[in-house]
């Protein structure tokens, strides 16, 4: 197994919320099985979560993507204890938060989901096309949706990330074809 700390320095106090704090891994196409122990089925965040219950899910890495008429953010899941992504052969990667992670994985790097600059191209569904990867985003938290008063409306104070110092831990371990029964010795450490 592998121990990950992520420590997040802001390098001075002017820097503007973050949209999300968490790291980013690239697996080959072959890991598309996904199953977690967290909010489920389907994308939750943590301002829009509660019809959203903790449970064990599975699924393709290609039914986590909501097709929103402008492409966005999508898929995520709250409060997770574990996922992991493995080929048909259940063979692959889990990550064990401590305690709770927050997840996402797509088909296609996540920056097409949102092109950096102020003029956005890709404002069709068609503009997403599934590549010969998947894009796994392990985080300790996400932005919350807001919007909740008019488009645009920030979320609320506790849903937003402000850019101070934040850590937060998780592990990876080898995933197993029985799922957690498996990994036992690999889901408690400090």
């Amino acid at each position: 197994y592998l121990d990950v700390n992520c420590t997040f320095i802001p390098g001075n106090d002017t820097l503007p919320l973050l949209p999300r704090m968490g790291v980013s891994i690239t697996l080959n196409k072959q890991f598309d099985q996904m199953e977690w122990l967290g909010r489920g089925p389907h994308e939750n965040y943590i301002d829009r979560n509660t019809s959203s219950y903790v449970g064990l899910y599975k699924g393709s890495v290609s039914d986590q993507y909501f097709p929103y008429d402008r492409p966005q953010e999508n898929g995520n899941k709250t409060e997770v204890r574990w996922m992991s992504l493995t080929n048909t052969a259940g063979q692959g990667l889990m990550a064990v938060g401590q305690p709770y992670i927050s997840t996402s994985a797509y088909l296609f790097p996540t920056e097409d989901l949102d092109e950096p600059g102020l003029r956005k191209s890709q404002r069709h569904l068609s503009d997403i096309q599934f590549k010969d990867m998947v894009t796994w985003n392990i985080d300790l938290k996400q932005m919350g949706v807001g919007g909740d008063t008019s488009w645009g409306a920030y979320p609320h104070q506790p849903y937003l990330i402000p850019a101070e110092r934040m850590s937060f831990s998780f592990r990876f371990c080898p995933a197993m074809q029985h799922g957690v029964s498996g990994n036992r010795q690999y889901l408690n450490f400090k």
